[in-house]
């Protein structure tokens, strides 16, 4: 039996070894993006700092995003090793009490400049990636619970933790696609009042017209002054999730004639006109016998009644009942998966400082990081890539060790020899070479 090495020598001389060698497709990505160049041009912000650029504190924040460093003070662990500094072409990397400055410093013009970049770079790949006529787009809110005296955090809605303050992160996306418009506010704040100005600012961003438009929402947008003064005076398309609450529309839940839509679902639809409502609208409903296994029964979600589970949706799409939820269920894999994997993966819940400027500042960096993921999966890696969550891409892709060294002119990324995905690694960067800039 062979022995373990016994004695070994410790040194901490080497230089330009790096944990995260994949964070160069990123890099090669953004310049095809020219992300950099739009920065420098769009951004007209004046900084005491002469030793970075404005645009080399955005791509240092969407590199520590992107690379799973969670917290800015966490950030010098991206200082160790010469490798991230030369890709980005600084000196040195930037203290985390430089950055968090840099943060408190941006005024509300530059963060409009930021979301101006943004949206410049969206609508160039909205025509690469959407040769179509009609766009769906899924709203949703996320509270943010925080745990200090951060500006303009109030107590609202909150039921994981009652009684604590928040900001409230409106959020809408394009199916199950990208980012769309997002937008910080406080805790206290009426989704449904706020909606119609946020699907107004997605609307506005399209780069050519659409001739249908399509919003899916939950059970907080269902109001007349949302469905009926908006959507419909706008004639955009819609499925809203309804409230069950009130003796009438539970008892046309009831009376209604169902027919099996799959597995153990049913589905009807009835006309119904809710109190303070303008006029009856179309009501489509699926049911199912109340699970006996509790952990299915609780995960469900279902408004209960006489032994079934229902959920309910208010809709204008003229189409048939069991593709009215085909249609509507997808939105679990929209915002509902892209908010789980803001939290999960991006850091959205840790909000940075306690000035909400510079709170704002750092959400739509994050937004902004999140749709570079999101376009990198869809136009560089295979489509079995497009829903991957960004851990996935990291433990594939971006956290992979390697070393930098210069050979005359030539600089070279070396990695392990025995490094699994090195097939995807070359497919990505074949694909990045091919991509023209936007």
């Amino acid at each position: 039996m062979t022995k373990g090495i016994k004695n070994i020598q410790i040194s901490f001389t080497e230089k330009n070894i790096t944990h995260f060698g994949g964070l160069f497709l990123i890099h090669k990505f953004c310049q095809k993006l020219k992300l950099k160049w739009l920065l420098q041009r769009y951004i007209k912000f004046h900084q005491r700092n002469q030793e970075y650029q404005t645009a080399e504190f955005i791509l240092v924040l969407i590199y520590i995003m992107i690379a799973g460093i969670g917290r800015i003070e966490n950030t010098k662990s991206l200082g160790y090793n010469g490798v991230i500094q030369k890709i980005l072409g600084i000196k040195k990397f930037p203290h985390s009490t430089a950055i968090r400055r840099f943060l408190y410093r941006l005024t509300p013009d530059g963060i409009r400049q930021i979301v101006k970049v943004h949206n410049i770079i969206q609508g160039k790949i909205f025509c690469i990636s959407h040769p179509k006529t009609s766009i769906t787009l899924d709203i949703d809110g996320t509270v943010l619970t925080v745990f200090g005296k951060q500006q303009r955090t109030k107590v609202g809605f909150n039921p994981k933790r009652r009684g604590a303050r928040s900001y409230m992160a409106m959020l809408c996306f394009e199916s199950d696609r990208e980012f769309w418009y997002g937008s910080l506010k406080s805790g206290n704040v009426s989704q449904v009042t706020v909606a119609p100005y946020i699907i107004k600012e997605c609307l506005e961003k399209l780069p050519y017209p659409i001739y249908r438009i399509r919003i899916r929402g939950d059970k907080i947008f269902y109001s007349h002054k949302f469905i009926e003064d908006y959507l419909e005076q706008e004639n955009i398309c819609y499925t809203i999730e309804a409230d069950t609450e009130g003796a009438g529309i539970r008892s046309e839940m009831e009376q209604a004639k169902y027919c099996h839509y799959k597995g153990d679902w049913e589905v009807a639809e009835f006309r119904f006109q809710p109190t303070n409502w303008e006029k009856s609208h179309r009501f489509v409903v699926q049911r199912r016998p109340i699970p006996e296994d509790p952990d299915e029964r609780s995960q469900l979600k279902l408004f209960e009644m006489s032994n079934y589970g229902y959920r309910v949706v208010v809709t204008n799409l003229r189409i048939k009942s069991r593709y009215i939820w085909n249609f509507h269920s997808m939105r679990a894999q929209g915002a509902e998966q892209n908010i789980k994997e803001l939290k999960l993966n991006y850091p959205l819940a840790k909000i940075p400082t306690h000035e909400y400027t510079a709170n704002i500042a750092y959400f739509q960096i994050l937004l902004l990081a999140f749709n570079i993921v999101n376009w990198f999966k869809w136009l560089c890696l295979p489509d079995d890539y497009r829903y991957k969550t960004l851990q996935t891409i990291r433990e594939q892709l971006l956290c992979v060790q390697a070393r930098l060294t210069k050979t005359g002119h030539k600089n070279k990324l070396g990695f392990p020899a025995s490094y699994f995905y090195k097939d995807l690694y070359n497919q990505a960067m074949k694909n990045i070479n091919k991509m023209k800039q936007i």
